[in-house]
This record gives structure tokens, C-alpha cells and sequence, in this order.
């Protein structure tokens, strides 16, 4: 019952229902800005690197790793790929990116798995290791591509790299026995084990599997920007937070597949702070409308079952 095409139809209509309700009442304040289609596409290019980004760390969330490297290794790769692309053109960077953000992701791998300490530590050491390394490596070569280089931050390439990584992204954690597994580990990491589930091997796993699709991430910002400068004060750690924050909102909507909602949840912290710098509103309060915009979405998706009876019993009564 739960597989008729009505049920799966109403999933795909709620799932859209926020991004849409929030896209609209931005167009209602600036009808001239929203109501054009440019500018939907401008938004959704935008948006596209922090998707990606978001689909590399969904599968680390969904096991309680929360890894705040990711954007040093983002620069760090990107770096890499760009000197390549001075001796190999655009295969060196396709290559470059992806094998330094596998490489990268590998090193803090092993540095979680080896010290057994809490991600979140391991993710600022490597934080701050990536940023250093990235700030003396930068001086070794100029730092830009040609705009023959940028297929992959423009349309149509941009829109193909997305497509491939969701297809990726999606069988990969949604029918594959390692997907399985780590629902069951995010689910109840002590059950898991008792069936025999290697928890810290399906961990390492996460990492590397996360590391190709920020491959993939960094080659979307490459193409977009045509250059990456390093960062340093643990300045690159900003690049995690509206991924980050999709992700978690993508597993509170209970109406579509995680990888899915991820999506929907990036696109609408994009759309928002884009309507926030349409109205004029301070770089620094934008923060705060957008964490609060967060924490009233969370707030009411995790006590949806209280407000459901609440409201069940006012009805009783009237």
C-alpha cells in the first residue's frame, strides 16, 4: 500500500512543498528578482557545490561522524588540481581533484581510526594541518585555470557532474548492502555490531566514499570560480556549515529519501540567504536568520508528534 503511485506522488509533493513555499514568498517581496527564470537557474547553479558537498558528508552524518575538514580539504584539492591542469589540461584536473580528495580524505581516515578519538577533533586537526599546508602550497604556482577549463562550474557541465554524483550517491546509499549498513549503525550502533556489522571499517568506508564526492564538490567550485585561494583561521570550516545544515534538514523531512531532502535543504538555506542580501539585510544578521530559520524547522519537525496531539485534542474539545 505504501508503494502505490498516489502515496509515492503525495511523498514527492511535500518533499517540494518547502523549497517551493519559500522560493514564493521571496518572489512575493521581489517579484522583479524571483518571478524570472534566470534567476531560479542562478540560484540552483549557486547552490550546486554546496549540494555536493552536503551528499559527501550525508554519509559520515548518518553514522554521528561530523567532519569539519571538508573545507580545508575542499582548497587543498582544488590547489592540487589546478597546478596539474598547467601540465595535463583538464585531465589533469579531473584527475588531480579527485585522487588528492580521496587522498585527503584517506589521511583523515586513519588519523579518526588510529587515535581513536572523536571525529569532530580529528576533522579540526586536519582542519587546521590542510589550511597550513594549503597557504605554503599556493605560493608554488598561480592559482587560476582558463575559461576553457570551467565546464564543470558552468551549465550544462555543472547540471552532468550533479546528475552523475546523485546517481551515485543514491544507489550507493540507498541499495547497496554498505547503505543498509550504515542506516543500521546510525540507527543503533550496538544492534548493529551484535549482527555482526564492522562498525569502525564501515566508518573508514564513509570517509572515502565521502572523499570521491567532494572530489566531485571541488570541481564543481573550480569551474564556478576559476581560482582557490587558501584560507587560514580555521576560516574554511564556513564552507561546511550550509551543507551541513541541508543535511540535517534533509533527515527531519520525513516525506522523501535523505539524499533527496539534503538537496532540498541546501537549496532552501541558498534561497533564503539570497532573499536576506535582496532585501538588503547586514552580511552578519544573515547568520542569524538562517539559524533561526533552522532551528524553527528542526523545532517543529521533531516535536511534529506533540503538536499533532495538541492540536488533536483542541479539535476534540471545540
Amino acid at each position: 500500500m505504501n508503494n502505490t503511485p498516489l502515496t509515492y506522488l503525495k511523498r514527492v509533493f511535500f518533499s517540494l512543498l518547502l523549497p517551493a513555499i519559500v522560493y514564493i514568498g521571496l518572489g512575493l517581496i521581489r517579484p522583479d528578482i524571483y518571478f524570472q527564470f534566470r534567476t531560479f537557474l542562478m540560484l540552483l547553479t549557486q547552490t550546486m557545490a554546496y549540494i555536493l558537498i552536503g551528499w559527501s558528508m550525508l554519509f559520515g552524518m548518518s553514522v554521528g561522524l561530523f567532519d569539519f575538514s571538508v573545507g580545508s580539504r575542499v582548497v587543498l584539492s582544488a590547489l592540487f588540481g589546478i597546478h596539474i591542469t598547467q601540465y595535463f589540461g583538464i585531465p589533469g584536473l579531473v584527475l588531480g581533484t579527485f585522487a588528492s580528495s580521496i587522498v585527503l580524505a584517506l589521511f583523515t581516515a586513519l588519523a579518526f581510526a588510529v587515535l581513536r578519538i572523536p571525529s569532530i577533533i580529528t576533522g579540526f586537526a586536519a582542519l587546521l594541518i590542510f589550511e597550513s599546508v594549503a597557504t605554503i602550497y599556493q605560493k608554488q604556482f598561480k592559482n587560476i585555470i582558463y575559461d576553457n577549463m570551467k565546464i564543470f562550474g558552468t551549465s550544462p557541465g555543472i547540471f552532468v557532474v550533479a546528475f552523475i554524483s546523485f546517481l551515485v550517491v543514491y544507489i550507493v546509499f540507498n541499495h547497496t548492502k554498505f547503505g543498509y549498513q550504515i542506516k543500521a549503525i546510525g540507527g543503533n550502533e550496538a544492534v548493529a555490531r551484535s549482527m555482526g556489522i564492522k562498525a569502525m571499517h564501515l566508518k573508514l568506508n564513509t570517509y572515502i566514499i565521502g572523499g570521491v564526492i567532494l572530489g566531485a564538490a571541488t570541481l564543481v567550485q573550480i569551474g564556478y570560480t576559476g581560482s582557490k585561494a587558501a584560507q587560514i583561521n580555521m576560516s574554511s570550516m564556513a564552507t561546511c556549515f550550509t551543507p551541513m545544515m541541508g543535511v540535517m534538514i534533509g533527515m527531519f523531512l520525513s516525506s522523501c529519501n535523505m539524499v533527496i531532502g539534503s538537496f532540498i535543504g541546501a537549496f532552501c538555506i541558498a534561497v533564503v540567504s539570497s532573499g536576506l542580501v535582496a532585501v538588503g539585510m547586514e552580511s552578519r544578521l544573515q547568520n542569524v536568520v538562517v539559524g533561526i530559520f533552522l532551528l524553527i524547522f528542526i523545532g517543529l519537525k521533531t516535536n511534529s508528534a506533540t503538536l499533532k496531539k495538541v492540536f488533536r485534542i483542541e479539535a476534540v474539545s471545540n
